[in-house]
């Protein structure tokens, strides 16, 4: 039986270069995009807090640019978090206008001035119409997130590891990046308070101490760690930065080097240079996420499994919860008796992806000599 949490590895052309993607995950709780876009039926497809500072001849009109450019900026950052490639958001951006899919618009505050107007919005798009134009263009997208990830950032230089110091560009950085991230991955860090720091330190985190690294993920409920380490070393008078960016289990065990086989160097410490590695290790993880996820209207297929359930309140959340996973898209129950009910689901996605949002629920699918089951995750601790 597969252990749950972790990344399984595609191979690709070249076996000492792989991908990693994600094969189980438990129901997160928490997570800072769902609980800003709770206002949303489904928060995959809201976006909270746009920010709005727009001046023109009158309020009036500073007010109605300043919505549809807010507005504008949600609906592409939805597309963003949904569709694996930027090439898909330009072609649905290029033949769909948001207005077609608005649901509300929600005003946190806002100041209307003389000739200016600034406001805090949040905005929800409606899920079903943007389904079934995405399927009607023919394109795949993910909308599940992801279990709860911490980033622990790790600086280590000729003077030693810092997990830290606001001063150094590569932990400022993490820091902002899991801020402003608004993706399908659940990250989440440290507080980053006195206590933790002493509890926390940078040499431990440096060399994955395994009981530092769970406590660690226990402090946020976090089911996986990614410790992100920049190593500081110069040759000769050159400063040369290796990257590295590893995955463990929410116990501290290793899972997988995410940058194996694709090794990142620097010679240049520059903010934009940090940055853009950053941005690599994100697209890695944004990337397998949403291929082991994909939701595609073209690939129709069918799974007949059986339902066990010992009430009929059971039977009905069985329901519920079949209902409110995308990659069904319909099912049919086919027979129904005091033991459960046998159902045909109907697929726009891969078995992983249904194994991944029935999770997200607290179900699973398991083989039982042949029958395949849907029932409900054993309790862990």
């Amino acid at each position: 039986m597969r252990a749950a949490f972790i990344f399984h590895i595609i191979t690709e052309i070249s076996h000492h270069s792989r991908m990693l993607v994600f094969i189980a995950l438990v129901l997160f709780i928490g997570h800072p995009v769902l609980a800003a876009n709770k206002r949303c039926s489904e928060p995959v497809f809201g976006v909270a807090g746009v920010k709005v500072d727009q001046r023109a001849e009158t309020a009036s009109i500073a007010r109605d640019v300043g919505v549809r450019d807010a507005a504008e900026r949600a609906f592409a950052t939805v597309l963003d978090r949904v569709l694996p490639a930027a090439a898909g958001t330009a072609q649905f951006l290029a033949t769909h206008d948001l207005d077609n899919f608005s649901d509300f618009t929600h005003i946190v505050e806002e100041n209307n001035l003389e000739q200016r107007y600034i406001a805090t919005l949040d905005f929800c798009f409606d899920a079903t119409r943007l389904r079934q134009a995405m399927i009607n263009a023919n394109l795949q997208w993910s909308e599940l997130y992801s279990p709860p990830i911490l980033v622990i950032p790790v600086w280590k230089g000729p003077d030693g590891a810092r997990a830290w110091y606001k001063g150094n560009q590569w932990l400022s950085g993490w820091w902002d990046q899991v801020v402003s991230y608004r993706g399908l991955l659940s990250l989440r860090q440290l507080d980053r308070s006195l206590i933790n720091e002493r509890r926390f330190r940078g040499e431990d985190l440096n060399e994955a101490n395994p009981a530092k690294l769970a406590a660690a993920a226990s402090e946020v409920k976090a089911e996986q760690i990614m410790l992100v380490t920049a190593l500081l070393d110069y040759e000769w008078s050159k400063p040369v930065i290796t990257i590295t960016a590893r995955l463990f289990d929410k116990n501290g065990q290793l899972l997988t080097d995410i940058l194996s086989g694709d090794e990142l160097l620097l010679t240049d410490v520059a903010p934009e240079n940090l940055d853009n590695m950053r941005q690599k290790i994100i697209a890695k993880l944004d990337a397998s996420w949403h291929s082991a996820n994909l939701i595609d209207g073209k690939s129709i297929g069918n799974l007949n499994v059986f339902v066990p359930v010992t009430s009929v309140k059971e039977w009905a959340s069985r329901l519920t919860a079949l209902n409110e996973v995308a990659v069904i898209q319909s099912y049919q129950i086919l027979s129904i008796d005091v033991s459960g009910g046998r159902v045909l689901l109907r697929l726009a996605g891969s078995r992983g992806a249904l194994e991944n949002a029935l999770s997200a629920h607290r179900l699973q699918l398991v083989d039982d000599n042949g029958r395949l089951l849907i029932n409900a995750k054993p309790k862990t601790s």
